[in-house]
Formats: structure tokens, C-alpha cells, sequence
């Protein structure tokens, strides 16, 4: 579910540039290294007010209690908005482990970035899980439109899931004093 929390960062970075970069079996580290080389981490996104929104298309996860699958179910189709400001140096350059946090553990199948599109799909192999998240979509300056494919597979029912989500997200105007300031 980590990956789930560093999403915005993720769509920020891939909304701005026309160079490409294209990667099969990378490390994170040759990824954002080719990104930074091809001179795109100069600027990502335009900064500004965002507005995001997340809807959740399916979830499967079978060892998911009774209570909490319902919950999971009722919240398929739900829109969740977020707002978030990206400030003038937020949008110049993110960390290079931008999409796997500091995890070593993590490699991709394919990278793809340019021209308006993006497609990659990220490996992680941990102790007891293996994660696999597929991300593809189009995006520009001012928005982007991205699908979201997540399974972790582990030993038990408990350690398995897939769900599938969408994101559409558009730069709604500047930030306001107080957001910028946070």
C-alpha cells in the first residue's frame, strides 16, 4: 500500500515533459538516473492548485474480513477528490526514488515516458510478498489521466489482493498563501 501514498508524486513527475525515457528491466536507480539525464527533472508539472481524483474500480482480496470487504465494495465507483499544492521548487525536481521510497527491493518490468504517455510496471520482492504495480495513461502540464493496476501476492490469503484504479487530475489555479506555506 505504500505505493498507494506516494501516487501524487508519481503523477506529478510524469506530467510535464515531451523527452522520453524508455527502460526494460531497471532498477529504480537507472530509472530516475536516464530521467535526470535526459534533463527531466528540470520541470514536471506546473505548479500551482491541483485537484485529484482517485476512483476506485475493483478490489479483490480474499482474506478480507466480511466487515471491511463490505466496505471495500461500497467504496468501488465512489470519486475521492483530493486538492494539494505544488509549489514552484515541489515541481522542479522530485527524489529519485520517487515511485519505490527508499525500497531496494524494487525493479521495472518496462518504463515508458514520453510524448505525452506513460506505461511501466514496477516488481517489488519482499520477505513474505511480491508487489506489482502497472501504471499507464497520458498526461500534460495542466493534467494527466492515469490507470493504476496493484496485486501483492504473499504466502497467505491475507497477503494477497488486486484492486484497480483510475486518477484524473487538472491544475485548478494558483495555490492559496496558506497551502503554499505547508
Amino acid at each position: 500500500m505504500k505505493q498507494i501514498v506516494l501516487l501524487p508524486a508519481v503523477l506529478a513527475l510524469l506530467t510535464a515533459c515531451d523527452k522520453g525515457v524508455e527502460m526494460k528491466n531497471a532498477s529504480v536507480e537507472n530509472v530516475a538516473k536516464a530521467v535526470k539525464d535526459k534533463g527531466l527533472e528540470e520541470k514536471f508539472v506546473d505548479p500551482g492548485k491541483w485537484e485529484q481524483v482517485v476512483t476506485l474500480l475493483s478490489i479483490d482480496a480474499p482474506g478480507m474480513g466480511g466487515q471491511e470487504r463490505a466496505a471495500m465494495q461500497q467504496a468501488i465507483g465512489q470519486k475521492q477528490v483530493h486538492t494539494v499544492c505544488l509549489t514552484p521548487e515541489k515541481a522542479k525536481s522530485p527524489r529519485a526514488d520517487f515511485v519505490t521510497g527508499k525500497d531496494e527491493n524494487c525493479n521495472y518490468d518496462h518504463f515508458k515516458w514520453g510524448g505525452g504517455k506513460i506505461d511501466m510496471v514496477l516488481s517489488c520482492q519482499h520477505p513474505n510478498a511480491k508487489q506489482k504495480m502497472a501504471l499507464s495513461g497520458d498526461y500534460e502540464p495542466q493534467r494527466y489521466s492515469m490507470a493504476m493496476t496493484m496485486t501483492n501476492e504473499g504466502g497467505s490469503k491475507t497477503e494477497q489482493f488486486a484492486m484497480k484504479m483510475k486518477v484524473e487530475a487538472k491544475r485548478v489555479g494558483d495555490c492559496d498563501a496558506k497551502a503554499a506555506s505547508n
